[in-house]
């Protein structure tokens, strides 16, 4: 921990640089090789549970910028220009191995914090521009070379003319030269613009920094599904004792309180939260797709294997987090026993347990559902 935060502990880290200022380390995972390299990327790009982005940039054009979006139908360095030129894949850890493996090193900020590993491939000069980010960032140098500038000056306006946000006057205040291992560590709002020395492959930890807005939709989106249940679905507006108006096209007083009386079955409390940040923070993204078994063991043939050898592993694209006796899985949650609890938190830290294992019936029947619906698989 100390080589990855330079020396630094984790309290003073968090209390000198956390959302404060940036950070550069040398050597924190030294000589860090990577999880992939160009010709994986290529591949990558071409699925569709992937989220992809290739940037070219036309630096003798005025500076122009192209966008295109994946997944692409084939991609390789024979098809883009020499220099000058990103693709980018965000959620790697959901897509090859290694990767909660490489975010696990980051666990002195909280797992229901971390968003997403992206990794960048960038050939001599590529760049995606000077930009900021509303979230926190380190980003971890792999194979390759790439200059980093700078800036805190919160000048925030962008090039209307461009097809990717770029800034558009970005002025550096700070520049360093980072080699495999490297790594910078950025507060959000903090202006930066990498350029590739060369082709090299840069991996950004980012983490999740909801907007406001984005909260309270999906708040009452849930709110709608957790009181649909206890809602009469044949229950309307009824005004038995309507009465004449004096205006026409006013909204009467008696419709106001009646939908208010309605609407005050509205009502949380901590465990309502509780339970709706588990299930928004586990949720799986749009994009990511599960693979159920082929040929699915019953549960009683489920529960043999559990005994026998092997390993149970969690699916890369499962995302789990605890909080009290409940667990949160995907977007579910569940009241678990000390036991279930116990296994599920070695689940989530390790992504995999050496069988054989000896379970209760409620566990094997929640490991059993997981497992038919692709969440986890055994070995």
């Amino acid at each position: 921990m100390s080589s990855l935060l330079g020396g630094l502990s984790p309290a003073t880290f968090l209390r000198r640089h956390w959302q404060k200022r940036p950070l550069l380390v040398r050597q924190a995972l030294p000589q860090f090789a990577g999880l992939i390299d160009r010709d994986a990327m290529f591949a990558l790009a071409t699925r569709g549970d992937a989220i992809s982005r290739l940037i070219i940039q036309h630096p003798r054009r005025r500076q122009r910028w192209e966008r295109h979006d994946g997944p692409f139908g084939g991609l390789d360095a024979g098809m883009l220009p020499p220099s000058h030129w990103t693709l980018l894949i965000h959620g790697l850890e959901s897509l090859v191995p290694g990767g909660w493996e490489l975010l696990r090193e980051f666990s002195f900020i909280p797992a229901a914090r971390i968003d997403d590993l992206m990794v960048s491939y960038a050939a001599d000069g590529g760049s995606v521009g000077p930009h900021d980010d509303r979230y926190d960032v380190f980003l971890l140098q792999g194979p390759g070379k790439r200059r980093w500038q700078v800036s805190t000056r919160g000048d925030h306006a962008v090039a209307e003319d461009q097809a990717i946000k770029v800034l558009k006057n970005f002025v550096a205040e700070d520049e360093w030269l980072l080699e495999p291992g490297d790594m910078l560590y950025l507060p959000p709002g903090v202006a930066h613009h990498g350029v590739a020395e060369g082709p090299c492959l840069t991996y950004s930890i980012g983490f999740l920094a909801p907007t406001h807005e984005a909260l309270i939709q999906n708040f009452l989106g849930y709110l709608g599904e957790v009181l649909a249940p206890a809602i009469d679905p044949d229950a309307i507006y009824a005004d038995p004792d309507l009465k004449p108006p004096a205006d026409p096209l006013a909204v009467p007083d008696a419709m106001v309180r009646q939908v208010s009386k309605v609407l005050r079955a509205i009502r949380w409390d901590e465990a309502v939260l509780s339970d709706f940040i588990g299930r928004f923070l586990t949720g799986p993204k749009p994009h990511v797709i599960f693979s159920p078994p082929s040929r699915p063991l019953n549960e009683e043939r489920f529960a043999r294997r559990l005994r026998g050898h092997g390993r149970v592993a969690l699916a890369l694209p499962s995302r789990g987090l605890l909080r009290g006796g409940q667990l949160f899985f995907n977007g579910e949650a569940h009241r678990a026993r000390p036991a279930t609890l116990r296994h599920f938190e070695k689940l989530l830290i390790e992504r995999s347990m050496a069988l054989p294992l000896s379970l209760d019936e409620r566990t094997l029947a929640l490991l059993h559902g997981w497992y038919l619906r692709g969440y986890l698989v055994v070995r």
